[in-house]
């Protein structure tokens, strides 16, 4: 995982990353894996480093979970809480809606 220079963007970067593992793991562990494996082995990327780039981890929820990829985007709206609003939240999920 790579780091900023400023703590808070850390903060942001690491509670995005568990808030979509903790939506991914309530599909269930043979799907949480499947997205993990497929981020690594075809875009050498991981979880923690989808912020910088959320198209791609779309591509991937898009391409393992079809139809429910609108519901997943919804749970990890709601996973992420009160704090949705802040920029940094509002540019990733806006990115992913694309």
């Amino acid at each position: 995982m790579n780091f900023s220079v400023y703590p808070e963007e850390n903060v942001d970067k690491a509670f995005l990353a568990f808030c979509i593992e903790i939506v991914l793991l309530r599909m269930g562990m043979p799907q949480y894996e499947k997205v993990v494996s497929k981020l690594e082995k075809e875009y050498q990327t991981y979880l923690p480093e989808c912020d910088k780039n959320p198209l791609i981890l779309k591509r991937v929820l898009q391409d393992i979970f079809g139809d429910a990829y609108d519901d997943i985007l919804k749970e990890i709206r709601t996973e992420i809480g009160e704090i949705v609003s802040k920029k940094y939240y509002t540019d990733f999920l806006t990115a992913m809606v694309k």
